[in-house]
């Protein structure tokens, strides 16, 4: 509402087939793109807007007097938008629809404060009155539009369009509960999927763990393969010649990398989970879960036999039965055999190896230093809890490596190293450490990082390293 349309602005509609742009006269018009046609025109030139009235309109002139009345008005609008039929529409402060140019004004209908998520659609909407006043609607793109406003102001964000696709499962409802997220002391009115049980299924917000998550059974950190009742949880596994890993990164996504080529060549595209964990169940399935423990993705039914999970070094992650026998892969990368790499594995990163994509867990598996996505490496705690992060940069190949000499850098960054000279960088209970195998026992002073955890927000500065050039201790 208000904003100006000047000649070198433009909106598109969301496939960006049309387009809402000044012509050459300075006259507002929609223009399909694929045919270069012109669909609907302003009647003056000026600048179009959204103004007082609720009313679209052209303004000119030094003193922005109205030269042109649409008559498209809808009370409460406060937002103009372009679709994909090429038609303008009127939207209100939570992005419910209130009118289109061609049909005239809408009645959106109230779902109340429960209902299954495909029922949100571009009429109606789920609402929640009280002091402060919440809404979700369905925005053009397919993605839900979370808003909630009061007296003294609001917030308004928008829910992605994979995870609406998997909130529009059977005998589940979107409502609001007093949930008890996050550790918590006091339980906030939170949006919520809830099954037919009551159970909660997901939460807005941070997915933090709302309660311990058990375990999983124990395996060679970084190995190759993963046995069943294993978890990866922000960790890896590498082929045995270091070509391939396959990771689930803290947002969620499980992710294959061909180190040859650079470049991920699988993913079960589950970015969106923020959090979570990967897991290769009793019952032969692979199954990428959100922090409530309840299964996003997975590898197929039950029955297959899967016993293990493993990477090869050409490039394909596979479940086998007890008798070594394929029974399900990514098989989406054309086999290679890129030249040996000396990956991590473990909790140790050692002279000469790079932490690029990897992982490393400490002994007794509560402290991870993993990929929160390709550019933010993370050093995790209990319950996925951020102890530290670090901003890898635009490098083609990012990541952390300890070179030859002892030193602690980051793969394409100009700054100083890191830490340093250190043999080894060990990823122990709450923290990591550098070590140095040729300082005296009796005179080394173990420091570990971080001494006290970081805001989870906290920009990377080359300040937060300065503790780091004095972690040394005898390994």
């Amino acid at each position: 509402m208000f904003e100006r349309l000047y000649p070198d602005v433009q909106l598109a509609s969301p496939s960006e087939r049309f387009v809402l742009r000044c012509d050459s006269e300075g006259v507002a018009v929609v223009t399909d793109t694929d045919c270069g046609q012109v669909v609907w025109r302003a009647g003056a030139a000026g600048q179009l807007l959204l103004g007082h009235g609720y009313e679209v309109v052209v303004e000119g002139g030094e003193d922005h007097d109205t030269v042109w009345r649409s008559g498209f008005a809808a009370p409460g609008a406060q937002y103009l938008v372009l679709t994909d039929a090429g038609e303008l529409e009127l939207l209100d402060r939570s992005h419910v629809r209130l009118g289109n140019i061609r049909t005239g004004l809408t009645r959106p209908v109230p779902l109340g404060d429960a209902a299954p998520a495909a029922a949100i659609n571009r009429d109606t909407y789920l609402v929640r009155e009280g002091k402060m006043r919440r809404t979700v609607a369905r925005e053009q793109d397919g993605w839900l539009r979370v808003c909630a406003y009061g007296k003294g102001g609001g917030r308004s964000y928008a829910l992605t369009r994979p995870l609406v696709d998997w909130f529009e499962q059977e005998d589940t409802v979107l409502t609001w509960r007093r949930h008890l997220a996050g550790g918590s002391k006091s339980k906030a009115l939170m949006l919520c999927l809830v099954d037919s049980a009551g159970t909660v299924l997901w939460h807005e917000g941070t997915q933090r763990p709302h309660g311990p998550v058990p375990p999983g059974k124990p395996y060679a950190y970084g190995g190759p393969a993963l046995e069943v009742g294993g978890r990866l949880r922000n960790q890896s596994l590498t082929s045995p010649a270091g070509t391939h890993t396959l990771t689930h990164q803290g947002n969620g996504d499980l992710t294959l990398y061909c180190h040859t080529e650079r470049r991920a060549v699988w993913s079960t595209g589950t970015g969106w989970v923020d959090g979570g964990w990967a897991e290769l169940s009793e019952d032969g399935v692979l199954s990428v879960r959100n922090t409530h423990g309840v299964p996003v993705w997975s590898s197929g039914p039950s029955g297959s036999g899967a016993r293990r999970l493993v990477v090869g070094d050409d490039g394909r992650a596979e479940l086998r039965d007890v008798d070594g026998r394929s029974v399900w892969s990514t098989g989406t990368h054309t086999a290679c055999h890129g030249p040996t790499a000396d990956a991590p594995q473990g909790a140790v990163l050692r002279r000469g190896q790079t932490l690029g994509r990897h992982s490393l867990t400490s002994p007794d598996g509560s402290t991870v230093l993993g990929h929160w996505d390709e550019r933010r490496l993370v050093l995790f705690g209990a319950d996925q809890t951020w102890l530290w992060y670090l901003h890898l940069g635009e490098a083609v190949e990012p990541g952390l490596r300890l070179d030859e000499d002892g030193m602690l850098r980051v793969l394409g960054d100009e700054r100083p190293p890191l830490g340093g000279p250190a043999d080894e960088l060990r990823v122990e209970e709450g923290g990591v450490v550098l070590c140095r195998a040729d300082a005296p026992s009796s005179g080394a002073t173990a420091r570990r990082w971080p001494s006290r955890p970081p805001p989870r927000t906290r920009p990377h500065g080359e300040g937060s390293w300065r503790a780091c050039r004095t972690w040394t201790r005898p390994c």
